[in-house]
């Protein structure tokens, strides 16, 4: 998975962990535990931001709501924003996307050898 980090003006060091997203550990929470460091974790709010393309030093983002399980979180996520994607864009994408909550880790396995612009394709997800 892809992974950044890099050491804020605090000093604390400060870890995307974007893997974590695609589960990659499903177990982490326990080991913390184990470990007995919980509570000197501090959690950064869900959050996915992109640059617009359109507008030159912009941003917005998507928000994924606290409490809500994946992949859940991530409807919720797309559809609360209202920048990035108009409606008939966002309804563009359920084809694509309903798969994956309705069959899971075999539908995302079977997509492998699609490049991201392929399986958009594929789907006639909005590019």
């Amino acid at each position: 998975g892809k992974v950044s980090a890099w050491q804020d003006a605090d000093g604390d060091f400060i870890e995307t962990g974007l893997h974590i997203f695609f589960g990659a550990y499903p177990n982490i929470h326990n080991l913390f535990e184990e470990l007995r460091i919980t509570d000197r974790l501090q959690w950064a709010p869900h959050r996915m931001t992109f640059a617009m393309q359109e507008l030159p030093g912009e941003f917005t983002s998507f928000e994924f709501p606290a409490g809500v399980p994946a992949p859940f979180n991530m409807a919720a996520a797309i559809l609360g924003n209202t920048k990035m994607l108009t409606l008939e864009e966002k309804i563009k994408m359920v084809p694509g996307l309903l798969p994956m909550l309705l069959e899971g880790q075999s539908f995302i396995d079977a997509q492998d050898e699609l490049s991201v612009l392929e399986f958009m394709r594929k789907y006639s997800m909005p590019e």
